[in-house]
């Protein structure tokens, strides 16, 4: 009979419950993710009437610590997204509006003060420019806790009383935006958001993974790229969301001003060739007695009188 030792029974136990572990906390990140971004990009219908300016999205301006070429970028590309799910613009494809920008010098273009001395963008109506602020993470203090700065646990596990390996330990991420849409001639600016997120949940609830304390005094948590584009997502959804009124209310207007600039048209030169017959075969009548003329008929059969 073979014997099976307690060492590598306990060893195969172990190795059994982290992978369950793991799986639950996998699983539970992706319920997280899944729940928080449900209604990203899902907004009101646009009102009828409204013109889709032709828009493109240049790359952000970051500031702040995690800010990046790679994230200016991937902002651009996540507001592309939601301007399209917005239904009330024509995107134009980031690849198309930087070889626009690139075709007429016009390369690093952000802020509407230079596009305004640069002159027009020529090929797009408007421009959605952005800027991303305060884009952190951190831990929030524990009811035992000294506060999330001032005191790291030994073994690296956390600090305060905050332990970021576990997924039932509350984070706030934070992250400030700021649009404006920005007509392509002048540099005018005909709508703009500012949006500070906010939100304080547990790790599992956000789905992101925490790798671990900055060093920094105030100690932001670590997070890879993937999981800062989910907050962003959330940022600029937010913001979006919160702008898309002073968009309606604007494009609204310039349907408007569109519509009324467009001269008269009578609407006997409008008539369409299908219409033409049917106006040439109208009923006819004498002039004279009133009586019903034939078409082609070139004097009334009742009284005679020529026909005019």
């Amino acid at each position: 009979m073979r014997h099976i030792s307690w060492r590598g029974a306990t060893v195969g136990i172990g190795m059994l419950t982290w992978a369950l572990l793991g799986g639950c906390a996998s699983s539970s990140e992706s319920a997280g993710k899944q729940t928080l971004t449900a209604d990203v990009g899902r907004y009101s219908a646009p009102p009828s009437g409204i013109d889709k300016p032709r828009t493109g999205v240049p790359p952000f301006e970051s500031t702040g610590a995690s800010s990046s070429k790679e994230l200016n970028g991937i902002a651009a590309d996540q507001l592309t997204t939601l301007a399209v799910n917005s239904e009330r613009f024509d995107v134009i494809e980031r690849a198309q509006l930087d070889q626009l920008l690139k075709e007429q010098g016009l390369e690093g273009i952000v802020k509407p003060d230079e596009l305004a001395q640069s002159g027009k963008v020529r090929g797009v109506d408007f421009l959605m420019i952005g800027k991303v602020s305060n884009l952190r993470v951190k831990a929030e203090q524990s009811k035992r806790g000294f506060g999330f700065a001032n005191l790291r646990l030994p073994g690296g596990g956390g600090l305060g009383g905050f332990d970021f390996k576990k997924k039932e330990s509350t984070i706030t991420a934070e992250c400030g935006v700021d649009l404006r849409l920005v007509d392509a001639v002048s540099g005018k600016v005909a709508a703009a958001q500012h949006s500070d997120y906010k939100r304080t949940d547990s790790i599992g609830a956000f789905g992101v993974e925490v790798l671990g304390v900055g060093a920094e005094a105030d100690a932001d948590l670590k997070i890879d790229e993937d999981n800062k584009g989910l907050i962003l997502r959330l940022a600029l959804d937010d913001a979006l969301r919160e702008m898309l009124p002073k968009v309606d209310k604007f494009l609204l207007g310039r349907a408007k001003e569109k519509k009324s600039a467009t001269p008269a048209v009578d609407p006997a030169q409008a008539a369409s060739p299908a219409e033409a017959p049917r106006a040439q075969g109208a009923k006819k009548f004498c002039a004279n007695c009133g009586g019903e003329l034939a078409a082609g008929v070139k004097f009334c059969p009742g009284c005679g009188t020529k026909s005019e």
